[in-house]
């Protein structure tokens, strides 16, 4: 199978974000198990903290991902009025799937909705921080 440049570039970007996810994480469990022990909010730790941020975080790297995918689909096209449907469509299957597998996993109470839907920011984060320290908009 032959990957296309978006999906490379998706891929290489998400390999440098890596470390990112990874601190990010584990500030938020941090900050889940010190609100959960001093009881703020009247929040308990427990299970769905931990697989939250794991289901959030795979989805927000499938979601990089697929932006990647969606784009590269997007530059192949010749005919550019199909193009903003098939944009339209990528982004409604996208957002429908991914909050579709969170109702669903947050209704049984496998996750915490609040730790999964953290990670989707993380893309933004690692952007906007790697700009402050490159010095470069």
């Amino acid at each position: 199978m032959k990957i296309s440049q978006g999906e490379r570039i998706a891929l290489t970007e998400l390999r440098a974000m890596l470390p990112f996810f990874l601190i990010a994480n584990g500030a938020v469990l941090i900050i889940s198990a010190v609100i959960g022990i001093a009881g703020v909010f009247n929040v308990s730790l427990d299970f769905g903290i931990f697989t939250g941020l794991l289901f959030g975080s795979v989805v927000s790297a499938a979601n990089f991902y697929f932006i990647g995918f969606a784009s590269s689909k997007l530059l192949g096209r010749s005919p550019e009025a199909g193009n903003r449907g098939f944009a339209g469509v990528a982004f409604g299957l996208r957002f429908f799937g991914m909050f579709a597998l969170y109702w669903v996993l947050a209704t049984f109470g496998l996750i915490n909705l609040f730790t999964a839907l953290i990670p989707l920011l993380y893309p933004s984060f690692y952007y906007k921080i790697k700009a402050i320290f490159n010095k470069s908009v």
